[in-house]
């Protein structure tokens, strides 16, 4: 498989550093769960990824160059990101929110094309977002908002989909709908996906490595069955709940 995203000893924080020494890799085609207690530093890996805040120190590679070598416009053709934060666009219908994400490919005026409706016609067919086209994103319930939200996100072409705490808001089968939506998205689209979760027991069987930030300032990668046979799971997340 094609690797995707690399981080070479990257030391993440934000006036300091909160975690240090992490390696690892996503590939094309897979899903990565980024795992660990609230306050290890999860979304400040995500947003390091996300090119929004500097590694302090290592180097963070995205389709073997690094990310400070991208411009503004280049990275959002090849990474994009749905953040834990609150989107206010109750005012935008479904489609229009859509092509907010074409924005990297418009002109300076911002005109749609016909190529910017065919990449949001088939994206709304992917994710099953064609008859709410026409409604108003503050009418959506929180499944379908979200749905929305990653939508917007792969009109962007992305190869390297970055989404922090994507199942927080929902009931079980909307999480349940959510995770198999994003293992058909990975799969259809040969996209790497690195997700933030808490709801292992639900994305077990469908995610392809776990990453895992230990409160002890450790990081692990692995397969979900990895962690499950040699224990680093228990010792490494539940242990530190404790």
């Amino acid at each position: 498989m094609k690797t995707i995203l690399e981080l070479e000893n990257v030391s993440i924080g934000f006036k300091r550093t909160i975690f240090e020494k992490i390696n690892a890799k996503a590939s094309a085609g897979t899903i990565t769960a980024l795992m660990g207690v609230n306050g290890v530093g999860k979304s400040c890996l995500l947003k390091t990824i996300g090119h929004l805040i500097s590694a302090r120190q290592g180097l963070v590679r995205l389709h073997g160059k690094e990310l400070g070598e991208y411009s503004a416009l280049d990275f959002a053709k090849v990474a994009s990101l749905v953040l834990t934060e609150k989107f206010q666009v109750d005012f935008l219908r479904v489609d229009e929110l859509l092509y907010l994400g074409r924005s990297p490919y418009t002109n300076w005026m911002g005109e749609i094309e016909k190529s910017d409706r065919e990449v949001v016609n088939q994206v709304m067919e992917q994710i099953g977002l064609l008859d709410l086209a026409n409604r108003f994103f503050a009418e959506l319930s929180d499944g379908q908002k979200q749905k929305v939200l990653i939508a917007r996100a792969l009109a962007q072409k992305p190869t390297l989909l970055i989404l922090d705490e994507p199942t927080t808001y929902l009931d079980i089968p909307s999480k349940i709908e959510l995770i198999k939506l994003l293992k058909k998205i990975a799969t259809e689209n040969n996209v790497a996906i690195i997700m933030s979760t808490h709801d292992l027991e639900l994305i077990e069987s469908k995610v392809d490595q776990i990453w895992l930030m230990g409160k002890d300032g450790s990081f692990n990668e692995g397969s979900p069955a990895h962690f499950r046979s040699t224990g680093l799971f228990e010792r490494h997340f539940y242990s530190s709940l404790n």
